[in-house]
């Protein structure tokens, strides 16, 4: 079911002059403060998104792509897969 070249999803804040990634595992919530961007993304792919204000829907997948929709304030139930929650991204950054 998972896209073979996009299996995981994470979201990079900028805070303070650093870079903050946050993200779900099945070890639990992954954090990462880094320096520099690349440390971060340097094999990955980085689309630019707004954060709206979060929404708490009734049903929320216990994944990366549920974690990363939360925090990016994204009520979309029909976005499971990292592959869908990047094609949506992509088409919210054409306009």
């Amino acid at each position: 079911m998972l896209h073979p070249e996009i299996k995981h999803c994470y979201v990079v804040i900028p805070h303070d002059g650093q870079w903050l990634a946050l993200g779900k595992s099945t070890d639990g919530i992954e954090l990462m403060v880094v320096g520099n961007i690349s440390d971060v993304v340097e094999n990955d792919i980085l689309i630019k998104s707004q954060v709206h204000r979060p929404k708490r829907g009734l049903f929320m997948l216990n994944t990366c792509v549920g974690y990363t929709k939360q925090v990016l304030g994204i009520n979309k139930p029909f976005i499971w897969t990292p592959y869908q929650l990047y094609r949506y991204l992509e088409k919210q950054n054409v306009g």
